[in-house]
């Protein structure tokens, strides 16, 4: 299979898990905030929960999670490798 000439912007994804997939990202942002604020109030870079790594940096309005990170440095899936949606292993 082919690669798709078209990307698909992160802005875009977001709006189709919304949208079609169904899900709450103000909720899951809330989530993720709720679970790395002891660390921030300390002022850490980074948390490791449940085998992830959030990264923090501080800016004018206070702390931002900016990205998660799997720990033990084992990449992310190759996209190539997902499935289409709708398919399964079986």
């Amino acid at each position: 299979m082919s690669r798709p000439r078209t990307h698909v912007t992160d802005h875009a994804l977001v709006r189709y898990l919304e949208r079609v997939g169904g899900f709450d990202i103000e909720a899951l942002r809330q989530a993720i905030a709720r679970r790395v604020d002891e660390a921030a109030r300390v002022g850490a870079c980074g948390v490791v929960i449940d085998g992830f790594i959030f990264k923090l940096r501080r800016d004018q309005h206070g702390p931002v999670v900016t990205t998660v990170l799997i720990a033990g440095g084992d990449p992310a899936p190759d996209p190539g490798q997902i499935g289409e949606i709708g398919e399964t292993d079986e």
